[in-house]
């Protein structure tokens, strides 16, 4: 019984709050197992003495699950009274609050706007069946290179013989150009042409109908057409019947027997597709076809491309005019595939909105340093009245639970809206699978970052507190804290001034980037020129011969509308996609290196040299006489004569382009009849390529029809002023002659700014961070200043009155910004070397590690950090030192 009183005396205690609960659960078990045993000592059962035992301690245990229930009560209230506390803490400071949410609603949305461009980009799967097992099927050369276009020889002979691929298939390089008529209406679409197993390979068949069959693609089969399921709602109005319907696409009629899934989204824009009848031939060696295929479950892509390997091998026995020694090929997932050329760009995006962030959490921590401050009087008065850390802690993560959580829904909120509109203005080609809406993983990272601010925002600030003794925070007012060195608050100022330089430097190379590409020469005049595309039908360019006649009557007839200086036409566009078509120069052994090569290849109308103001440097340029009947001549440019003619003159020379290109490729020798100046066809930021000119009214019929299909027709139209607008008179013209509506009209100068528009993207991008973070910089290292000189102003009065002059304290105030200063511009610019790799493949017309680009940068925030702390210096330097020793 006495044992029971003084269980009963200590569960009131533990009520009480005077003794712990697990304390008080092993003495109960203990208790209870004594009573146990008393019981069976006095001849009960076992089961029976348990019973009895439970009974008589059933009292303890309903007082301690009501203490239980009072405990979580307590604790409730407890959590409600810290959420009231920091409602009002904060309340009574709205500028610290609104500083505090805004910065971190910035940097939170950020990184989450950014990676939404990365993961939907990147990261995301296809939106495909097991979307691991689907690759691209790529050409590899020596030194790294890969070429991601097959010939349909290739493409059949590796479907039939390989043994790692569940299915195959090829599809266009690129889509082509098709109008679709639809009463006296044209509408331009872009059309896809793909083999029999190319919705198999995504195991993604149409929603609506069939997709493609063997049968479909016979030459001579029924012209068959599956719809994308935007177009099919867009021009046919979601007509469910639509399918066995037919459609009119140029001059052709096609039935319509399936409508795409709504999700089936590749690279590229597509419209329709419709059936590729590739035959194998042994001469067959134009590349104009991606391939992809589905791997076996279980296989790897190494081992894929193992079998490819030795599919090559067979290859060579049955078509030797086809193998290549030194060519090889390689298996690469289909998603690498697609955004190889966006991750450098990205990767540097999302590095920048991280160090972004670095200096946004640096900055909210120095503010809530120096806010902890004028609250050391209240957290040190608490400590000596028995809270402990804990208590301490649990305040602090309220307070900046309830900051950081509206820091980061503003973010969100902020991302959800910026990202569209930035992907809007960017110029970035992003895939037509990229998903750019917010998603779990979006909010999963919004939440960390908010989770991971929240407790670096509360530890960083109670580690401080630790500090703190009871007798200096009473001796602390409002207007002034004691003197000393705070270590934290200096080494974010010092990360500051180091991510700032990063982001400086980063900025700064793009920057000289973007100037030199714009002072780049591109190697023809872009003034009042207008460029336009158009797409014929196959009726239209059935023949080069009928090609050629309309190209001069269009030309001429634009020419003729006034205010025009010349016109032509081209199957590009200068920074375009340009074909590389092989060559041999005629009377050289095969055993020289110039005896042959692969260089671009653009056909061109008369007048097209004119127009550009590129310069005819020897012989003479095309005119209406390069006809489908006149001798078959070219025009070489400068890179392409210095290349293969070095110590020749490439006038009267003669070349044979496209030799084994397969059936409807041959081309005769043609005679070299002019050499005209370079032209940066593939960009400002790339050497001027080889290219050679051939009259389009020259070129096989197989190729008039190939380009017209894929790439259209190009146009430039040089006007007398930049004021004149022909471009409704072009139209009619277009309208009158080939019922042909005008694409891509744009400037020739809009055309030289889209090719540098990603360069100046990233640059406008990293300028705006570098800005950001100088000014964040700044504010960090003027309110450290700050608040070293208030905290020092006991030392600077004794300083003054033992003798020190106003400006020997402005000198030390200085000295300090100086130190801080010059260590994060060491820590930046060993930071920046060890990363310049990361931005090298943006760059153009300078080095990574350039020495005036760091100097520059270093000298700006050298500027910038002293010009922030000559404020604090100017207000230490006006103390007046009895002031200051009569405030202690």
């Amino acid at each position: 019984m006495r044992s029971m009183h003084r269980l009963w005396a200590r569960l009131r205690n533990v009520v009480s709050g005077q003794r712990g609960d697990r304390r008080l659960r092993e003495e109960m078990d203990a208790h209870l197992a004594m009573q146990t045993e008393e019981n069976m000592r006095a001849g009960m059962a076992p089961a029976e003495a348990r019973r009895r035992a439970r009974v008589k301690f059933g009292a303890v245990e309903r007082v301690r699950e009501e203490y239980h229930a009072e405990e979580g009560l307590m604790l409730l209230e407890s959590l409600l009274q810290d959420i009231r506390y920091a409602f009002r803490g904060l309340r009574k400071s709205p500028g610290f609050t609104v500083a505090v949410v805004t910065t971190l609603a910035l940097g939170i949305g950020a990184n989450v706007t950014v990676f939404l461009v990365l993961y939907g980009v990147l990261l995301k799967p296809l939106p495909f069946q097991s979307p691991h097992q689907l690759v691209r099927i790529e050409r590899s050369y020596g030194g790294g290179v890969t070429v991601p276009a097959y010939s349909g020889t290739k493409a059949l002979f590796f479907q039939r013989a390989n043994r790692a691929f569940s299915a195959m298939a090829a599809y266009d390089f690129i889509p082509s150009h098709a109008n679709l008529l639809q009463g006296d209406g044209a509408t331009p679409i872009s059309l896809l042409r793909v083999t029999s197993d190319f919705f198999r390979v995504f195991e993604m068949q149409p929603a609506i109908g069939r997709g493609f069959r063997a049968e479909d693609m016979i030459p001579g089969a029924a012209e068959v057409v599956v719809l994308s399921d935007a177009l099919w709602k867009q021009q046919f109005g979601g007509d469910s019947k639509i399918v066995g319907k037919a459609i009119t696409l140029g001059n052709r009629s096609y039935t319509v027997i399936g409508v795409a899934n709504r999700r089936f989204a590749l690279d590229a824009k597509a419209d329709a597709w419709i059936p590729l009848p590739i035959t194998e031939s042994p001469e067959d060696q134009s590349n104009n076809y991606n391939v992809v295929a589905r791997l076996k479950p279980g296989v790897s892509e190494a081992a894929a491309t193992t079998d490819l390997q030795r599919i090559l091998l067979e290859l060579k026995t049955t078509y030797p005019n086809l193998w290549d020694r030194y060519e090889g090929v390689r298996v690469e997932n289909l998603h690498d595939s697609f955004t190889g050329d966006l991750r450098p760009a990205l990767r540097v995006l999302m590095g920048a909105v991280g160090l972004l962030l670095v200096i946004v959490m640096a900055n909210i921590l120095s503010l809530l340093l120096t806010r902890a401050v004028t609250r050391r009087r209240d957290l040190g008065v608490r400590v000596a009245l028995g809270a402990s850390g804990w208590r301490l802690l649990r305040q602090l993560l309220v307070e900046n639970v309830l900051v950081c959580a509206a820091g980061g829904m503003a973010g969100v909120a902020l991302a959800e809206v910026s990202a569209p509109a930035i992907l809007h203005l960017s110029p970035l080609e992003l895939p037509q699978f990229a998903s750019l809406h917010l998603g779990v993983a979006a909010m999963v990272l919004a939440t960390v970052l908010t989770l991971a601010c929240t407790v670096i925002f509360s530890v960083v600030p109670m580690l401080e507190t630790r500090r703190v003794r009871l007798h200096e925070s009473l001796q602390l007012n409002s207007p002034r804290v004691f003197s000393g060195r705070h270590i934290a608050q200096k080494a974010l100022v010092v990360s500051e001034v180091a991510v700032s330089l990063v982001l400086l430097v980063g900025a700064a190379l793009l920057l000289t980037t973007f100037w030199k590409l714009i002072r780049t020469p591109p190697g023809f005049t872009t003034k009042n020129v207008l460029t336009f595309k158009n797409s014929f039908t196959d009726q239209q360019a059935s023949t080069s011969a009928a090609l050629g006649l309309r190209l001069n009557e269009l030309r001429s007839r634009i020419e003729a509308i006034p205010g025009v200086e010349s016109a032509a036409g081209a199957s590009t566009l200068p920074t375009e996609l340009v074909p590389d078509l092989p060559f041999d120069v005629m009377g050289r052994p095969s055993n020289r290196r110039d005896a042959k090569g692969d260089e671009k290849y653009i056909s061109i109308t008369a007048g097209f040299f004119r127009t550009l103001g590129i310069p005819v440097m020897a012989g003479r340029a095309f005119t209406s006489g390069d006809s489908h009947g006149s001798a078959p001549v070219v025009i070489v440019n400068q890179r392409f004569a210095q290349t293969y003619f070095k110590n020749e003159n490439p006038i009267g020379q003669h070349i044979v382009i496209g030799k084994f290109m397969g059936p409807g490729f041959e081309d005769p020798a043609r005679e070299i009849v002019g050499v005209v100046g370079n032209v940066k066809q593939t960009g400002l930021d790339k050497p001027a390529p080889g290219i050679m000119y051939v009259p389009a009214a020259q070129i096989p019929d197989m190729e008039t029809r190939l380009t017209n299909g894929l790439l259209g027709e190009s146009w430039v139209v040089r006007t007398r002023s930049d004021r004149l607008d022909v471009l409704d008179a072009i139209e009619r013209i277009f309208m009158e002659n080939s019922h042909a509506p005008l694409l891509a009209v744009e400037p020739m100068d809009e055309l030289i700014n889209a090719s540098v528009a990603q360069q100046r993207f990233s640059m406008i991008l990293l300028c705006e961070f570098g800005l950001i973070s100088l000014v964040l910089g700044a504010a960090g290292l003027y309110g450290v200043m700050s608040y070293t000189v208030a905290r020092q102003t006991r030392e600077i009065g004794v300083r003054m009155a033992l003798g020190a002059r106003r400006e020997d304290v402005a000198r030390m105030v200085l000295k300090d910004a100086g130190v801080l200063v010059g260590m994060g511009l060491a820590v930046g610019i060993t930071v920046s070397l060890m990363g310049a790799k990361i931005v090298g493949n943006l760059l153009f017309g300078v080095k990574p590690r350039d020495p005036l680009t760091l100097a520059g940068a270093s000298l700006v925030l050298a500027l910038t950090g002293l010009f922030a702390a000559w404020w604090p210096a100017r207000r230490a330097a006006r103390i007046e030192p009895m002031e200051a020793l009569r405030s202690e």
